[in-house]
């Protein structure tokens, strides 16, 4: 039974989540052959001021390229 967990930053909507762990579990069912009914994919969600993207907290990268791109943050 393979089992994958993806951990990720929190704000992706469902539909973007969904697609994502199904197009894991077609990979897993295409690249070993287990049964679809035995893949287990979930996500783990972490807030985006505790998860580090290179050398910057991502809560401060977001904003960061928020400021590049003239966002407001």
């Amino acid at each position: 039974m393979p089992l994958v967990n993806v951990t990720m930053a929190r704000g992706r909507s469902v539909e973007d989540k969904a697609a994502m762990l199904h197009a894991i579990a077609d990979a897993i069912h295409t690249s070993i052959g287990a049964p679809r009914d035995s893949i287990r994919v979930w996500v783990t969600e972490v807030e985006n001021t505790d998860f580090l993207a290179g050398t910057e907290i991502l809560a401060d990268k977001q904003a960061r390229l928020a400021r590049e791109r003239g966002d407001e943050a």
